[in-house]
């Protein structure tokens, strides 16, 4: 199935595929969801974590939107899923055999994951949960994905990441608050990831993955990164609490 529409990439009106993010191979294949209005999450979400199902019809088949073209759907696939899938089955693998670990050191191997490739996925998905207000606002992003050898990003652009196998989904929508400024979050297992704009002030709470868009520019063999491991039972961006700490407040 196809609708007629914009597509988030090239910003042409075509038939527009349903693009999975993250990838159908990166664990998103049978995915069953609610698609809940994010003002009932912020208002009930306490009572969703305590078990009362959503009103809203059970969606299945992946989590997703009609938001590229084939052709955009397509470049995705050549140019960075490969990369994006590779570095899930690794998290996935190593987050399932860990019990009872805050943080997980990983050894990446240049063979493995091209990391550049592999943030490029990352700030597609952010583009494709957000309108089309969203690259014309920050051009930068889209430029970065439709040009695989662009990354020059402006300092502006900063890219974080961690471990997540509890909570909820968190779809990359853009928010903002006094603290961190311009925030998208996008959560599915193994992974969370949080762009954060304009803000000048590190989160310490998560690893950035910033520099990961100069890989093909090292020469290391290797790539050490320790990511923590959150839940994500809360609407609020980074906002780690945990069923207990809900539970107890």
């Amino acid at each position: 199935m196809k609708v007629k529409g914009i597509c988030k990439i090239c910003k042409q009106e075509k038939m527009l595929n349903y693009e999975h993010f993250p990838p159908r191979s990166a664990f998103n294949k049978e995915t069953r969801f609610f698609s809940i209005p994010q003002n009932d999450y912020f208002d009930n979400f306490l009572e969703y974590i305590d078990g009362k199902k959503p009103k809203a019809k059970l969606k299945q088949g992946g989590l997703g939107d009609y938001c590229l073209c084939e052709n955009c759907n397509n470049f995705l696939g050549l140019k960075y899923v490969n990369d994006y899938v590779n570095f899930a089955k690794i998290g996935y693998t190593i987050i399932n055999e860990s019990e009872n670990f805050k943080a997980i050191e990983f050894n990446i191997k240049r063979e493995e994951v091209n990391l550049k490739n592999f943030l490029k996925q990352i700030t597609s998905i952010f583009i494709c949960n957000n309108g089309s207000w969203f690259t014309e606002t920050y051009p930068e992003l889209l430029e970065f994905v439709v040009n695989e050898n662009y990354v020059e990003l402006p300092d502006k652009y900063r890219f974080y990441m961690y471990l997540n196998n509890e909570g909820q989904i968190k779809n990359g929508n853009w928010t903002f608050d006094n603290v961190n400024g311009g925030v998208c979050e996008f959560t599915f297992p193994p992974f969370g990831f949080v762009l954060n704009i304009e803000n000048e002030n590190q989160i310490l709470e998560v690893s950035e993955i910033t520099d990961f868009k100069y890989f093909d520019k090292v020469q290391n063999l290797d790539f050490n990164i320790i990511l923590n491991i959150y839940p994500t039972y809360s609407p609020i961006p980074l906002d780690f609490r945990s069923r207990e700490d809900f539970n107890n407040e």
